[in-house]
C-alpha cells in the first residue's frame, strides 16, 4: 500500500528520455526492440502503442515504470516479448491470454522509494493457460504463493522463475526441482499427460521461418513497398507528431492563461487580506494600548495602597515588638524572682532531709545498742512518747467522739482506732447509715467495715449485703502507715539544652534551672541559661 495516492509526477529528464526513446524508435532501420524504461510514468502513452501498431515492434520494455496496470485493448500490438519488471501492477488482465504468439512474460516484482520490495502481485489469472507461444515466464519477488492448475495448459513453457520458498500450491518442494517438475505436478492435477515442451516448440519456430521465406521470395516486389511504407509510415509520424505537438502546446497555453489568471485573482486575494489583516491588528493595538494603560493606573494606585498598608503594617509591628519585650523583661524578673525562691526553699528541704537522716541514722544506732530482751521496752516507750506528744486539738476531738462509738471500739479492742475516728469526725448514727461506697472513702476500711456491721446488728436497720470479701486484717500499731498526699502521676519534662537527646534531669543550684541531663551536667560549671556559678546539683528522678 502507498502513503500517497496521488501520481508523482515524471520530472524532465525521464521527459527528455522518453522522447529520446521514441524518436530512436521511429527511425528508419530500426530494431524491433520498443524500449522506454526508467520513464517515471504511470501508464504507457497511446503513441507507444502507435509505434508497435504502426512499425510492428516484436520487444516491449517497460522496466522500472510506476505501472499500476496494463491496458487491455493494447495488448494485441505485443507481440514476441513483454518485459514490465520493477512496476506496481496489482493484477494482470485476463485478456492477456490473447496474446497467443508472445514467447516471454517478465512481471517480477518492484523497488519503490523506500528501497525495499514492493510485491505488488499476488495472482496469476487463469487465462494464462490460453497462451500457446509462451516460453519464459518470470513472477519473482511478488506475493504469489499459488499457480493456476490451467498453467498445465502451456505446453511450449520452458523457464518458469519464481520464489520457489513461499510457493503452497505447488508446494515448495516442486517448485524447487525446476519446471519440469512443476509441469509435471499441474498435468497429473489436470488429468493429462505430460510432454516435454520441445515437442510443442516446432509449430511456433516454423511460423516465423515461414514469414521469413515468404519475405526473401518477394525481397524485390518487397523492397519498393518497404520504402513506400517507410515513406508513408514517416508521413503518418509526422503527422501524429504535429497534432501531438499542437494540442500539447495548446494545453500548455491554456494552462499559462489559467495560471496567470489565478495568479492574479490570488495577488488580488492576498491584498485584500494583507489590508484587512493590518486594519485588523492596527485596532487590536489600539485597544491592547488603552487597556495597558487602564492596567497601568490600577496597579500604580494597588502600589500606592501596598505601601500605606506596609508602612501602617510597620508601626504596628515596631509597637508589638516593643510591647513584648517589655512584657517578656517583665515576666524574666518575675520567673527569677521565684527560681530564686524555689532554690531557696529547695535548699532548705535538702538541709532538713540530711538533718532528719542524720537523726534515724542516730535512732537506728541507738535501737541497735539495745538488747533483744529491751526491744519490747524500748518499743512501749517510743509508743508512749509517741501518745504523750499528741496535739490538743487531736485530744479535744477525742473527748468529743460520742460515747456509744467509744464502748464500741472497747468492745473490739480497737482504742487505737479513737485517734483516727476522731479526726474524721465519725459518729456512731453516721457510721450506721453509711453504704460501701462511703465506706470506701474511709482510709482504714478494715475497722470501719468491722464497725458498721456492729452497729447495723445492734440497730433497727435491715443488714446490708456481706462485705466479707472486702475486710483487712484490723491496723496494728506496728503496721506502717502510708502517706496520704498523692504523688505527681508525671514530671514534666524538658529537652536538654546540650545535647537535645535526652529529658532534663539535674537542678542547678543556687540558680534552680533544669536544662541538662546527668551526662551533660557534670561537664559544666556554670549554668547555661543564665551563666551563673553552679555550686550544687540536684538528681531528679522521674517516676
Amino acid at each position: 500500500m502507498f502513503l500517497f495516492s496521488k501520481k508523482k509526477k515524471p520530472s524532465e529528464d525521464s521527459i527528455k528520455r522518453l522522447e529520446y526513446q521514441l524518436c530512436l524508435a521511429k527511425e528508419a532501420g530500426a530494431d524491433d526492440i520498443l524500449d522506454i524504461s526508467a520513464c517515471e510514468l504511470a501508464e504507457v502513452p497511446s503513441s507507444a502503442f502507435s509505434i508497435c501498431k504502426v512499425l510492428q515492434k516484436k520487444v516491449s520494455l517497460f522496466i522500472a515504470y510506476p505501472l499500476y496496470l496494463l491496458l487491455t485493448y493494447y495488448l494485441d500490438f505485443f507481440s514476441k516479448v513483454l518485459n514490465v519488471e520493477k512496476n506496481h501492477i496489482k493484477q494482470l488482465p485476463d485478456s492477456i491470454g490473447d496474446l497467443r504468439h508472445l514467447q516471454t512474460l517478465n512481471v517480477k516484482g518492484v523497488l519503490c522509494s523506500f528501497k525495499f520490495s514492493v510485491k505488488d502481485l499476488t495472482v496469476i489469472p487463469v487465462s494464462v493457460g490460453r497462451m500457446s507461444s509462451l516460453r519464459t515466464l518470470d513472477i519473482s519477488e511478488n506475493s504469489i504463493t499459488e499457480l493456476p492448475k490451467e498453467l498445465a495448459n502451456v505446453r511450449t513453457l520452458e523457464s518458469l522463475i519464481l520464489d520457489a520458498q513461499v510457493m503452497r500450491y505447488p508446494p515448495a518442494s516442486v517448485c524447487t526441482a525446476g519446471t519440469e517438475e512443476v509441469q509435471r505436478y499441474l498435468c497429473s492435477e489436470m488429468g493429462l499427460e505430460y510432454c516435454p515442451p520441445s515437442q510443442y516448440l516446432l509449430p511456433v519456430l516454423e511460423d516465423d521461418g515461414g514469414k521469413q521465406e515468404v519475405d526473401c521470395v518477394d525481397g524485390e516486389e518487397m523492397a519498393w513497398q518497404s520504402k513506400f511504407m517507410d515513406y508513408e509510415k514517416r508521413k503518418v509520424q509526422k503527422h501524429l507528431e504535429k497534432v501531438i505537438f499542437e494540442k500539447d502546446l495548446e494545453e500548455k497555453q491554456r494552462e499559462h492563461t489559467q495560471l496567470l489568471l489565478l495568479n492574479n485573482s490570488r495577488k488580488e486575494d492576498v491584498l485584500l487580506s494583507v489590508k484587512l489583516e493590518q486594519q485588523r491588528l492596527e485596532l487590536g493595538v489600539s485597544q491592547q494600548q488603552r487597556a495597558q494603560e487602564t492596567e497601568r493606573q490600577k496597579m500604580l494606585d494597588k502600589a500606592r495602597l501596598i505601601k500605606l498598608i506596609e508602612a501602617e503594617l510597620m508601626q504596628l509591628t515596631k509597637l508589638e515588638v516593643k510591647r513584648r519585650n517589655l512584657d517578656t523583661e517583665n515576666l524574666q524578673e518575675v520567673l527569677a524572682d521565684q527560681r530564686t525562691a524555689l532554690s531557696d526553699i529547695l535548699q532548705q528541704l535538702l538541709k532538713q532531709k540530711d538533718q532528719r537522716e542524720e537523726e534515724l541514722r542516730m535512732v537506728l544506732v541507738e535501737m541497735e545498742q539495745k538488747s533483744e530482751s529491751n526491744q519490747q521496752n524500748y518499743w512501749m516507750i517510743q509508743y508512749q512518747r509517741l501518745l504523750d506528744a499528741k496535739p490538743l486539738s487531736l485530744r479535744m476531738q477525742e473527748a468529743a467522739v460520742d460515747a456509744d462509738l467509744g464502748n464500741l471500739l472497747c468492745k473490739l479492742s480497737a482504742q487505737h482506732y479513737l485517734p483516727i475516728i476522731a479526726h474524721q469526725r465519725i459518729t456512731a448514727e453516721a457510721l450506721r447509715h453509711m453504704t460501701t461506697k462511703d465506706l470506701r472513702k474511709v482510709r482504714y476500711i478494715s475497722f470501719c467495715v468491722l464497725a458498721h456491721r456492729k452497729m447495723q446488728e445492734a440497730g433497727p436497720s435491715t443488714p446490708s449485703a456481706p462485705l466479707q470479701q472486702e475486710l483487712t486484717p484490723p491496723l496494728t500499731p506496728s503496721t506502717p502507715l502510708t502517706p496520704t498526699a498523692p504523688s505527681p502521676d508525671r514530671w514534666s519534662s524538658s529537652e536538654c539544652v546540650v545535647c537535645m537527646e535526652h529529658e532534663s534531669q539535674v537542678i542547678f543550684l543556687p540558680c534552680g534551672h533544669v536544662c541538662c541531663c546527668q551526662t551533660c551536667s557534670d561537664a559544666l560549671q556554670s549554668c547555661p541559661m543564665c551563666r551563673g556559678t553552679v555550686s550544687q546539683r540536684v538528681r531528679l528522678y522521674h517516676g
